[in-house]
């Protein structure tokens, strides 16, 4: 007698969701190989989403993170944001107001009605210099406010407030 066995249906999936599957299973297989005995794995290595539109923000604080204990994650407009925030459930958010797919007031909005999300630090980097805009964002949910451009310093300062980023061990790169 043999068995047959079926293969478990296949769902069907939008592109938006295709694209994050294949970006966090790539994700998951470069961890696995490198980080799965490394003493960091065993210590929480915060999580900070980058919601902005313009990569060289993206980069530049990956880059500028890159000595610290921190996995950055970018999405570069408003929905896709909202969308790794549900999914992978960063320690913090630094984000843009405009942004296009879902500005920054509707994006923070949407993190503060849901379950999953409303709890998860945000921080607004916006180059608006409106000035009704901060007191805005603060009553929408942002736990904090900064304008752009911002020393890197300050920037590290408000992060520190909601996560640990502690230095790297230099034999670790």
């Amino acid at each position: 007698m043999t068995s047959v066995v079926t293969p478990a249906p296949q769902t069907r999936k939008r592109p938006l969701q295709q694209v994050m599957q294949a970006h966090r299973s790539k994700r998951i297989e470069s961890k696995v190989g490198k980080d799965l005995l490394a003493p960091s794995a065993i210590a929480h290595t915060p999580r900070i989403l980058c919601i902005d539109d313009d990569p060289e923000i993206c980069r530049t604080l990956e880059m500028r993170l890159s000595t610290y204990r921190a996995e950055v994650q970018v999405a570069y407009f408003g929905t896709q944001g909202f969308w790794e925030a549900i999914t992978d459930h960063p320690d913090l958010i630094l984000m843009d107001v405009s942004m296009p797919s879902g500005d920054g007031r509707f994006v923070l909005e949407s993190l503060r009605n849901n379950q999953a999300t409303r709890r998860i630090p945000v921080i607004v980097l916006t180059g608006m210099r409106s000035p009704d805009l901060r007191s805005e964002m603060m009553a929408l949910g942002a736990d904090c406010f900064l304008n752009k451009p911002v020393h890197f310093d300050v920037l590290l300062r408000e992060m520190r407030a909601f996560v640990d980023l502690s230095k790297r061990d230099p034999s670790s790169h």
